[in-house]
């Protein structure tokens, strides 16, 4: 960080000796260092003889869209993982706490993550919905058990962005209707129908998106109502009332809202939401992309925390390496 930045920062953050990088050390009045040390780890990392960072810069540049931007005005080269961590050209090493966006939930390289994906590419690599494998119906199978009420059919894609636009067009075919609700600040992907459902101006291009109406987002920390999800609710109904014909396809939420700042919702907001999509002949959708498979800690799925049980549930991410 630059000199000019960091007094800036100190002038913010007031909180930053809780903060560490390996970017820089930083020491107090008694010279001691506030970052923490990395803890050892029994692996070293393979030599490298692959591209270089800048070379690799150079021909993204050329081939990848200008758009699929990395982060850091130096981008990372990772070239290697080994369960938390991750290593660079130089074999440096790094805490991964981004996980892959939350998808590599089991680690870096885990062996028997690998060895069960050693042992099918062995066997079969490939088929398609037209022929019998045990291993899709076995997953399925996995999958329906940790659901609870009648959600026990499974329906396989390749992507949260998929799922979520499934879920949408399923929804608006069963009701008949094409309103769909979402909540302000909620990320669903940026496909032709999720792209609409999400509200957020930087995942959004200015091409045809109908149908959808954004409420009031139930942020109990900077939300308008704080904690009362009940108030936060009625603008569902109001939306309902005012900007559909009274009957609407469906209202699709986060129960923990990720690529918008890891924000929790309102308590009772869900449940009371539920009750008004019901009585508008709605289906309720969990967008469980980022919030499912235990990363809430005290229950497996997002929506579970809220009490309710929903008609539709999007998954993602993490099924990849299940």
């Amino acid at each position: 960080m630059q000199p000019r930045k960091l007094i800036m920062w100190d002038k913010i953050c007031m909180w930053q000796n809780r903060v560490f990088s390996t970017t820089i050390a930083r020491s107090n009045e008694d010279g001691v260092n506030f970052l923490p040390k990395m803890p050892q780890f029994n692996h070293t990392p393979s030599p490298y003889n692959g591209p270089s960072a800048s070379d690799l810069i150079q021909r993204r540049n050329q081939y990848l869209p200008t758009f699929v931007n990395t982060y850091y005005n130096h981008p990372l080269n990772l070239v290697e993982g080994k369960m938390q961590y991750v290593y660079d050209e130089n074999g440096r090493r790094y805490l991964d706490a981004f996980g892959g966006i939350a998808t590599v939930s089991c680690g870096h390289c885990h062996p028997d993550v690998v060895e069960a994906i050693v042992n099918q590419t062995r066997l079969l690599q490939h088929t398609t919905v037209l022929y019998l494998n045990h291993n899709v119906v076995d997953f399925g199978e996995a999958l329906a058990a940790k659901m609870p009420g009648e959600l026990k059919v499974v329906f396989f894609t390749n992507s949260g962005t998929e799922a979520n636009e499934l879920a949408l067009m399923m929804a608006r075919l069963y009701t008949g209707c094409h309103d769909i609700i979402s909540i302000r600040n909620g990320y669903h992907g940026n496909a032709t129908s999720t792209m609409g459902v999400t509200a957020q101006f930087y995942h959004k291009f200015n091409v045809v998106q109908t149908g959808v109406h954004h409420v009031l987002n139930p942020d109990p920390y900077r939300g308008v109502f704080g904690l009362d999800g009940a108030k936060y609710a009625n603008d569902v109904q109001d939306i309902i009332n005012h900007g559909t014909c009274g009957h609407v396809a469906g209202f699709v939420a986060e129960a923990i809202q990720g690529v918008g700042g890891v924000i929790e919702l309102a308590p009772g907001y869900l449940p009371a939401v539920y009750s008004i999509i019901k009585k508008a002949g709605g289906v309720f959708i969990a967008d469980e992309v980022q919030s499912g498979f235990g990363r809430t800690g005290s229950h497996f799925w997002g929506f579970e925390a809220h009490g309710i049980v929903p008609d539709i549930v999007t998954l993602a991410k993490v099924t990849t390496l299940l």
